[in-house]
């Protein structure tokens, strides 16, 4: 299956629709071959914002401040009050639950304008429904334009983030199925006040590369077995299609080997999650293999 929803629990709607401009979008790219069981995918035109924070000023509107005076593709965007500076003692996130069953990609464009090192923008995700968060600068994600260790928020316990001045920046989170992972974007200013404009984001795109990963177990016509596995496996065709290539990735959707062959030694792998890509009969299927 080829698939991203987007899950929107629990949270306040920002805005619902605003014409042709686009907030982000959600974008499918096909492979040559015929994709098996190929479903569309949801998607959703609002943000959400976190309602248990009393003066949360994430909008989705018009920038007209003095630094964020246009978005970056105009009119809308997400931004820390579309009016006024940033207030005091001020926490404010949005965040949404992403699952895809794919290589997927998160793009967005931003600016930063907070006083440095002591007010910013931190982007964590969580694999547990929000019940814990971790830094997108620790996760196994392959990450470009991203803040460094040393880039700090006093603000915000010391946790790495965006902070300072800068123009627009690309950033972009590379993933390997992303099984309902939240992304959470807080910005937190201290009690000083510099009538600085925050944090502002624009067109956020989620693109998932189709490679086949079939959503029921029983959709997948063929037999591995063991799996998990510790050292050899042994694939099956459960009908007449004939492979032609198996194709190990990691989470990353990197390609750490290939073979012909049905029998398959995993032993020089370390012990995690992979992903199987088989190509049988000009079709194509990934599944979930666990190296233990």
């Amino acid at each position: 299956m080829k698939k991203i929803i987007f899950f929107l629990e629990f949270f306040m709607i920002l805005n619902n629709s605003y014409g042709q401009d686009t907030i982000y979008s959600i974008a499918y790219t096909p492979t040559a071959n015929r994709i098996f069981n190929l479903n569309d995918r949801d998607t959703a035109t609002y943000f959400f914002a976190d309602n248990s924070q009393a003066n949360n000023i994430w909008r989705i509107g018009t920038p007209v401040k003095t630094t964020f005076n246009s978005a970056h593709s105009s009119p809308l965007a997400l931004v820390t009050d579309t009016l006024n500076t940033y207030p005091n003692n001020n926490v404010s996130s949005f965040y949404f639950m992403l699952y895809t069953d794919d290589l997927t990609y998160i793009n967005f464009w931003h600016r930063i304008n907070a006083d440095t090192l002591n007010d910013g923008g931190v982007l964590e995700f969580s694999t547990d429904y929000g019940a814990t968060w971790e830094n997108i600068i620790n996760s196994s994600y392959h990450l470009t334009n991203f803040y460094s260790a040393a880039s700090t928020i006093s603000s915000n316990t010391n946790k790495q983030g965006f902070t300072g001045t800068s123009g627009w920046i690309y950033s972009t989170i590379e993933g390997y199925a992303f099984t309902y992972v939240k992304f959470r974007f807080t910005f937190t200013s201290d009690n000083v006040n510099t009538n600085k404009d925050g944090w502002m984001i624009d067109d956020i795109q989620i693109n998932c590369l189709g490679t086949g990963i079939s959503e029921h177990e029983n959709n997948f016509p063929f037999y591995i077995f063991p799996n998990p596995a510790s050292d050899f496996i042994s694939i099956h065709s459960n009908n007449t299609e004939q492979i032609g290539m198996v194709t190990i990735k990691d989470v990353l959707g990197k390609t750490i080997f290939s073979t012909d062959k049905t029998v398959i030694d995993l032993s020089q792998l370390d012990k995690g999650i992979y992903f199987m890509e088989l190509i049988a009969d000009n079709n194509r299927y990934v599944t979930r293999l666990l190296r233990n």
